[in-house]
């Protein structure tokens, strides 16, 4: 993908978790918080996965106030109001069962990539590891997008 970035139909991406995280109330890398400014240019996408993941990744540095569960409580209240819904279908199962089965371990990676390539969208993220593996595979690497690729 050129430095240009992508425009017509590939204005769909799909969030990976790391950039549900600052919606979410949570600091993230600078990478990603560059790439916030691009976005309203595109159509954005979740998965209740990413979500599920994020959840996981806050309650090892959440104390479970009240401000902070209603800062999360907010968040995602604003991701389901302001992008669309990415459910897993069949076909991404299958595919992320196939990834996983060719040595790609993190299955909720596997779904996202997955439910991208099948819905015709572009996974926005930063992880290198599933971008190589895909690379090296042959796997929807045209489902992928870096902060980079972004117009």
């Amino acid at each position: 993908m050129s430095k240009k970035g992508f425009q017509g139909e590939d204005n769909k991406l799909l969030l990976d978790t790391s950039f549900l995280l600052p919606i979410l109330g949570f600091e993230t890398s600078g990478r990603i918080m560059r790439a916030f400014r691009k976005l309203g240019r595109y159509e954005l996408y979740y998965s209740d996965l990413s979500i599920l993941e994020a959840l996981w990744k806050i309650l090892k540095v959440v104390r479970g106030l009240d401000e902070e569960v209603s800062r999360i409580e907010e968040g995602v209240t604003a991701i389901k109001e302001t992008m669309k819904h990415a459910p897993v279908d069949g076909e991404a199962v299958r595919s992320a069962i196939r990834m996983y089965m060719m040595g790609h371990r993190d299955m909720i990676d596997n779904l996202l990539l997955s439910i991208a390539a099948s819905r015709g969208l572009k996974l926005l993220t930063v992880d290198e590891d599933l971008i190589d593996f895909a690379k090296r595979h042959g796997l929807a690497r045209d489902a992928i997008a870096a902060p980079e690729d972004l117009g």
